[in-house]
């Protein structure tokens, strides 16, 4: 039986399981993605789609969102995208709370069509060539209206890597990792993936399959705003974002071997207390029987026989296990973001029932010509250096401690 609190707690619902019976009347197999995350959608999301949206418009935008978007893919970062580079280094701000909420572009609705949420997916096809198999070929796609006037703010990243803001992480987190509690060496993670920065700029916006447009298809614009705002403007590359884990935790976490399920903030944003779920991984198939009930908990291994220990008091990391992060100064040092941690606890169980996890780099055949150098903003000694994704994710240097 599904927790009511795991990573199953949706699985459990009568009204999801019974909406998702109709939708499986209509649909029968439907790509892995796309299960996923009507599984774990909001509930008024899967009334939606199983209540109005068109079945073939619906088909449409799950093979766009499998082969096309890769949203699990690229949350996974197995689907690289390319990363601008600067000729002048740049400091990353530390982020403040905005005083006007910015909502991410989104698509115009289409009169012709009955299904808001997935009609920038259908005018987006339009006028598409397609090759033998039937798949299109990569031809731009229609621009979308943005979501409002603040969403042309000046996206301040450059796309590059902040040394200053993985140290301050360091610091936080006390040169240790915050699940083990083992030292050096220690990585610093992303919860939202370096490799999707492209995806905030609102040149990334203009397609109806963008990965923003993807996500409020399955889940309520107020909580897709709220992930967006958790980044915008100023991107992946602020202590916030940022994650200390020994190297195989940071392994597993990349693999979605484990989510963390954020439980509650401080009132002084000085404790964190987060959940930590192993997650059982699927292995990756076209399709898959929409009615299929999907299976996550496991308790105390991930996938392949890994596990995790507390180094101080040599206990198995389990399943539920709750832990405590802590900062001493929240405003340059401030905890894993709330919403940024949600993001995280939907889409690595996306990715986990998917099978995205463990799929090979090159599985969906991507551009040799992607480019994965990165550049640093400007450290506080005024330095920028230039590192490829692996490089600076698998760090193992022994930082100088104070």
């Amino acid at each position: 039986m599904a927790s009511t609190n795991g990573p199953e707690a949706e699985f459990s619902d009568p009204e999801r399981i019974r909406l998702i019976q109709t939708l499986k009347d209509k649909m029968g197999e439907i790509q892995p993605t796309a299960w996923a995350c009507l599984w774990l959608s909001d509930i008024e999301k899967l009334r939606g789609a199983a209540g109005g949206w068109p079945t073939a418009l619906m088909a449409m935008a799950f093979h766009n969102m499998e082969c096309d978007t890769k949203l699990a893919q690229a949350w996974a970062q197995r689907k690289r995208a390319p990363v601008s580079t600067a000729s002048t280094p740049q400091r990353v701000p530390t982020p403040q709370a905005s005083a006007t909420p910015i909502r991410p572009p989104q698509a115009q609705p289409s009169s012709a069509q009955s299904s808001p949420a997935l009609s920038p997916l259908a005018d987006g096809r339009r006028g598409q060539k397609r090759t033998v198999s039937g798949r299109p070929i990569s031809t731009p796609l229609q621009p979308i209206a943005l979501g409002s006037p603040s969403a042309n703010q000046q996206f301040s990243p450059s796309g590059g890597r902040s040394k200053s803001q993985r140290e301050r992480c360091y610091q936080r987190d006390q040169m240790k990792c915050v699940l083990t509690k083992a030292g050096d060496p220690i990585e610093v993670a992303h919860i939202y993936p370096f490799s999707l920065q492209i995806e905030l700029r609102p040149a990334s916006q203009q397609s109806g399959t963008s990965f923003w447009t993807m996500l409020r298809m399955f889940w309520s614009d107020e909580r897709v705003d709220a992930w967006f705002n958790a980044l915008f403007p100023h991107g992946t590359e602020t202590c916030q974002n940022l994650i200390g884990l020994c190297p195989n935790a940071h392994a597993y976490w990349g693999k979605a071997y484990f989510a963390l399920k954020p439980i509650q903030m401080s009132d002084d944003k000085k404790r964190l207390d987060i959940e930590f779920h192993w997650l059982s991984s699927n292995p990756y198939a076209e399709r898959v029987d929409l009615a299929q009930v999907p299976s996550l908990a496991i308790t105390d291994h991930g996938p392949n026989e890994t596990r995790l220990f507390d180094v101080q008091t040599l206990e198995v990391i389990s399943s539920g296990q709750q832990i405590c992060l802590t900062t001493d100064d929240p405003e340059l040092r401030p905890l894993p973001n709330m919403k940024l941690l949600e993001m995280q606890w939907y889409l690595h169980r996306v990715t986990a029932m998917s099978g995205a996890g463990d799929l090979p780099d090159d599985f969906f055949h991507q551009s040799d010509d992607e480019d994965d150098v990165g550049v640093d903003f400007e450290d506080d000694q005024g330095r920028g250096d230039t590192e490829s994704d692996y490089e600076w994710d698998t760090d193992r240097e022994t930082w100088a401690r104070s």
